[in-house]
């Protein structure tokens, strides 16, 4: 299920660039997250696209979802090069916002 997707996309994401002979070196970690920052952006600008800048409802696109993967790439390739494990934080912040859930019946930190 959850746990094998996240898993075979970072298997997937390390034989691809094998296979490209891409991001054979490590990146520096502020990179990584200028580089997810980027992405994200790109995702903004599609929704900005899509709904015709908020005058519009939106409808997922295949635009859209290309920029979402960019930005689990983006993602998943900072967890691998800091030696994150992907599935065991999302299993952590998943945890985290059950527990705010029952305790406050809200997800937010309440900062």
């Amino acid at each position: 299920a959850k746990e094998n997707l996240i898993l075979e996309n970072c298997y997937l994401r390390a034989e691809f660039n094998k296979l490209r002979n891409c991001h054979t070196e490590k990146m520096p970690v502020s990179a990584r997250v200028l580089d997810i920052q980027s992405e994200v952006g790109e995702l903004a600008k599609e929704v900005l696209k899509n709904t015709k800048y908020g005058t519009k409802e939106f409808v997922l696109s295949d635009d859209f979802e290309l920029e979402l993967g960019d930005v689990l790439y983006s993602l998943l390739s900072l967890a691998d090069e800091t030696g994150v494990d992907a599935e065991a934080s999302l299993d952590r912040v998943l945890a985290k916002y059950k527990k705010r859930i029952e305790n406050n019946d809200n997800m937010g930190s309440g900062r």
